[in-house]
């Protein structure tokens, strides 16, 4: 009777908001908890060799990644492999929780890399992680989700730098989830922030002289346009398809289209579902998609074959209900390619409306349907456009200019 009565105390208290909160965090710290036990019963081997353990000696620098797979933080992960490599002449290491597609593209430019699945939530004290972090020089972690490994390596990992991609919605669920964030900012030597947007939200957390503008730098791979069969203008969206980036606007757009300007474009669908999308938006947008003729959905692929895909793209559209700095926007710039993007993106900060791109309102499908409408109408404005989009790749997204910003970072944290 006494655990009966505890158990409805406790059922009573979820009423309270806090209450409420409080116990969603301690459930997710349970979970992690047994998922841990898990891994650590079913690995016999380590990723930590002898080899390995050496290898922050030669390397200097360790990269963090919260995944391997083929999406913004990641890829701009990469492009900062890249930049650091031409700086210093080594290829820092990539460390990551979980494997990837991505993975594949560091191991060919020769970069080494380490799949660790309790890099983020050792359970216990680790000495071969900590002494393999403990060796290199500078520590950069991509991503907000990495908090787990600047909690768990502060104080073990040299000159801890933070580089954040994400935006209110993350940080607010992240704020949520890890009561230690104040703690895990104060941890780090230097805070970067891939976008504007990031930095109001990073000032709750940081005092202003430990941000930094870090705008990603992208490899220029611009082949020329070509032209789609049919002769019609293509529209694409890339991405995971999942709510935030938008998919079901950029159909409820379409679907707007008078029938005359929707027959006289393709509208791509360009990505696969999210891998922890729960939700079936995935099935929701394919669903919807079939029963619009002029609608591909097409699954992701490398980025060498995405390169043709963007090639006969005459417009890039990005309907992110918030995204810090899209790199497939950025590449739509490089390409030539009008961007036509949500004004809660990044690179609407830095795109002039009907000058270097077009911007809709975030999340109106009404805007979006009168951008697409009015270049259907208008298609010698393609080129005006896409020319001025191009300067600004130009202007903010050179990899000289980023590996140029990354070179003064490192020099002020010194």
């Amino acid at each position: 009777m006494t655990k009966i009565l505890k158990l409805v105390w406790i059922m009573w208290s979820l009423k309270n908001h806090e209450n409420r909160r409080k116990f969603a965090f301690m459930f997710r710290e349970y979970w992690d908890y047994i998922t841990q036990q898990q891994l650590l019963s079913k690995s016999s081997d380590t990723p930590y060799k002898i080899e390995t353990l050496h290898l922050g000696i030669n390397h200097k620098i360790l990269l963090v990644v919260h995944q391997f797979s083929r999406t913004g933080a990641p890829s701009a992960s990469l492009y900062l492999a890249r930049a650091i490599f031409s700086l210093h002449g080594v290829r820092p290491v990539i460390i990551s929780p979980i494997d990837g597609p991505i993975r594949e593209e560091f191991e060919g430019e020769g970069f080494l890399t380490i799949v660790d699945p309790l890099l983020f939530s050792y359970p216990n004290y680790s000495s071969e992680a900590c002494d393999f972090v403990a060796k290199f020089e500078r520590v950069i972690v991509s991503s907000l989700v990495s908090f787990g490994f600047i909690r768990y390596f502060r104080g073990i990992g040299k000159r801890l730098t933070w580089w954040i991609h994400e935006t209110d919605v993350l940080f607010s669920g992240i704020a949520n989830t890890a009561r230690d964030i104040p703690l895990l900012f104060a941890a780090c030597e230097s805070i970067w922030l891939c976008s504007p947007l990031c930095f109001p939200l990073a000032l709750q957390y940081a005092s202003e002289d430990k941000l930094h503008l870090l705008l990603y730098g992208c490899t220029d791979t611009a082949i020329p346009h070509r032209p789609h069969p049919s002769g019609k203008m293509v529209f694409s969206i890339v991405g995971s398809v999942q709510a935030h980036k938008g998919q079901d606007v950029f159909l409820e757009a379409i679907e707007r289209l008078p029938e005359e300007l929707r027959c006289k474009a393709i509208f791509r669908i360009i990505g696969s579902r999210f891998p922890s999308d729960k939700s079936g938006f995935y099935e929701k947008v394919c669903a919807r998609a079939i029963l619009i003729p002029e609608v591909e959905c097409i699954e992701s692929m490398p980025p060498s074959r995405l390169q043709e895909f963007y090639a006969e793209t005459n417009v890039l559209v990005s309907a992110s209900r918030h995204d810090s700095m899209p790199i497939v926007v950025t590449e739509g710039l490089m390409f030539s390619k009008v961007c036509l993007c949500s004004s809660a993106i990044g690179q609407a900060t830095l795109l002039e409306d009907r000058k270097d791109g077009l911007i809709f309102t975030n999340e109106s499908a009404v805007e979006l349907s009168e951008k697409m409408a009015w270049l259907l109408q208008n298609p010698a404005e393609l080129a005006i456009l896409g020319v001025a989009g191009r300067s600004l790749y130009e202007k903010y997204f050179l990899m000289s200019s980023f590996a140029n910003n990354v070179k003064n970072l490192m020099l002020d944290c010194r």
